[in-house]
């Protein structure tokens, strides 16, 4: 048996492909963007950047229904763009092993929030795994597989920044081969209809004991015994924190959800006190709490409900040191790079003194910092649009709504047309420069080339925004200072819908896009 180190996102990526599967989807999003790649780069396994998370989780769904193994990927906030499919799949069911492998931010460290995804498998009643490692998050992924098709239910192995961007040693296995298609019809389990939703839901809720069951087949949570009577609940990463404490108290090892209540009260039964770990919210403290009068985490000020939790806070709480103490490093906040189009598409805007701007998710939400200070908001993909619409139905002149080439595609397109119908006089800004930049350059659906490298037929975002209905459209080299200011005065004063593209390849990949065009 090989073992080798690896990130966190390859490991589950491995372990995917080990399981056998047929197909992977997902949309690029730090913490979990390489989970993808590495499937790309290190297997023949056909894969895809799909346009956005809602599409990436269908197109898996599409290929579980074939009862072939599948793999999705994306991080947290991405998992609310494909909550839609996500909660009707666990009624539907899945015939292939499908595993969802999302990438939690705590700390949010690329986020525009800190959410917990344990609590999306919570509300769709669904198992989820949380690995501790790198070993781990292979073999969970692995097992995942096996779980989904037994239940036929997906299954999600949830992990988060630390562990998906950490090296660890990992036990290379054996490539399952993949299993064969069969397709079969069966309405009441593939056509989600009030006539069928009862009946599905009565057999969601029917799984439930059997999930439990499973789990506990699987030993994923584990009491460590230990001595004394003081014992700690530890979830997921944060069993390394603890054992890092040299402490032989008893330990209560959480690494899928639901946890069985027989556990948890065979465990705390005589504790006089209970620790509980968890990166995220206080979901496994709340439960403890139910069935024990002295617990001590989140929930009692123990630990912070902001940020990430890592080891310090643990070992501040035990009075012992951390053994290693980094030297403290200065600090290097996001900036957009020398060279970069978006600062200058900035400049001149700012010249042409909109009344408002609306950002979105991108490298171009960094024009929001000094000395730019160029964004007036920011709230999640593809909200900038709608968010302009709203602002210029009541009154507001001189609007701009700024997107990315990638952004658009994922999101902006419904935004732009909800504009078009709507008769909204605003201004659209594309920010084109032909990659994801900020999650590492994938390609977009508009250079040309899919996740395996290979060339497919290239999408026309001008073209698009004349399909949908804009009054203009102008393409124009940011680095046009004069041209783009006009440009952009000119759309500023106009009713109706404009749209500008601010076209030029982000400068870290411009030299091999050349070569590839």
């Amino acid at each position: 048996m090989q073992r080798v180190l690896m990130l966190g996102t390859d490991a589950i990526a491995r372990g995917a492909i080990e399981a056998g599967i047929s197909y992977a989807a997902s949309y690029p999003g730090t913490p979990a963007t390489q989970i993808l790649e590495y499937v790309a780069k290190n297997s023949s396994v056909p894969c895809e950047w799909s346009v956005n998370e809602k599409v990436a989780y269908e197109v898996a769904y599409g290929v579980s229904l074939t009862g072939r193994r599948v793999l999705c990927s994306m991080k947290h906030v991405g998992l609310n763009v494909a909550s839609d499919p996500f909660m009707t799949s666990s009624y539907l069911g899945v015939r292939g092993g499908f595993v969802l492998a999302i990438g939690d931010d705590p700390n949010a460290y690329s986020s525009q929030n800190e959410q917990d995804s344990r609590y999306y498998a919570l509300f769709a009643k669904i198992p989820c795994l949380e690995p501790y490692d790198g070993e781990t998050a292979k073999e969970f992924t692995k097992i995942a597989f096996d779980i989904s098709e037994e239940l036929g239910l997906p299954v999600m192995v949830r992990s988060h920044t630390r562990l998906l961007h950490c090296y660890s040693p990992v036990t290379l296995g054996e490539i399952q081969p993949e299993k064969p298609v069969n397709l079969v019809k069966d309405p009441v389990h593939q056509i989600a209809i009030p006539k069928h939703v009862l009946i599905l839901h009565k057999e969601l809720n029917a799984k439930q004991p059997k999930i439990l069951e499973i789990l506990n087949r699987h030993k994923f949570n584990q009491i460590i015994p230990g001595e004394g009577k003081f014992g700690v609940v530890a979830c997921g990463i944060t069993i390394n924190y603890i054992l890092e404490l040299g402490l032989n108290l008893p330990i209560l090892r959480v690494n899928a959800y639901p946890l069985d209540e027989n556990l948890l009260k065979e465990f705390i039964k005589d504790l006089e006190e209970v620790i509980v770990v968890e990166e995220g919210y206080p979901l496994i403290e709340k439960l403890v709490r139910c069935h024990h009068p002295k617990v001590r985490g989140k929930l009692s000020g123990d630990f912070p409900m902001e940020g990430e939790l890592g080891p310090d806070p643990i070992f501040k709480l035990f009075g012992r040191a951390p053994q290693v103490v980094p030297e403290p490093v200065p600090p290097r906040p996001p900036f957009l790079c020398p060279g970069c189009g978006h600062r200058e598409f900035y400049k001149a805007l700012l010249e042409a003194q909109p009344t408002f701007i609306t950002g979105d998710i991108g490298c171009y939400t960094l024009g929001s910092q000094p000395p730019l200070n160029a964004l007036d908001t920011c709230l999640c993909m593809g909200a900038s649009i709608g968010k302009a619409i709203g602002i210029a139905k009541q009154g507001v002149k001189r609007v701009v709504a700024v997107i990315g080439d990638s952004t658009f595609v994922h999101s902006g397109i419904t935004g732009l047309i909800d504009a078009v119908y709507n008769k909204a006089n605003i201004t659209v800004c594309i920010l084109d420069n032909s990659v994801v930049a900020m999650t590492g350059h994938q390609p977009t659906p508009h250079l040309g080339i899919d996740a395996k490298g290979e060339e497919t037929k290239a999408i026309n975002l001008a073209e698009i925004c004349k399909a949908c209905g804009a009054d203009t459209v102008v393409e124009i080299d940011p680095y046009k200072r004069e041209e783009l200011v006009q440009a952009l005065k000119t759309a500023l004063d106009t009713p109706g819908v404009h749209v500008i593209i601010a076209k030029r390849p982000c400068v870290l990949v411009a030299g091999k896009l050349k070569k590839t065009n």
